[in-house]
């Protein structure tokens, strides 16, 4: 499961040749949460999850990896969270937040220290 959920950008459906055929032919999926923050759906679904409401962006990205698992797409002890940047901040609160949900976290190159990342 990837996200990202800040800043306004948007994630599109993408697929990754190599990694995706390798992926998809062990009987793996893979999927985007378009969670709030994103600019999925315009600027009130990215401003809802600044600030006092960024815990909404967690929380979404919580509920999509609860679905994949009710919908029986997978299982907890299967799932995986991955994200970079924002979207390590992001898995990184999933590790602490809602350990039960993942059975892996790939956090890369997080924005952990948000007080003083533009301090950089």
């Amino acid at each position: 499961l990837y996200g990202y959920g800040g800043f306004g950008i948007s994630l599109s459906p993408w697929y990754m040749s190599t990694t995706g055929i390798a992926w998809l032919s062990k009987g793996g999926a893979y999927a985007i949460a378009n969670i709030r923050g994103g600019g999925e759906f315009g600027p009130s679904w990215h401003q809802s999850a600044m600030r006092e409401g960024r815990h909404l962006a967690y929380e979404d990205f919580a509920a999509v990896a609860e679905d994949l698992v009710a919908s029986g797409v997978t299982t907890a002890e299967q799932l995986g969270a991955a994200g970079g940047s924002n979207g390590g901040l992001l898995v990184g609160n999933m590790l602490v937040q809602y350990p039960q949900l993942f059975a892996a976290i790939d956090c890369e190159v997080p924005l952990l220290d948000m007080k003083r990342y533009t301090q950089l």
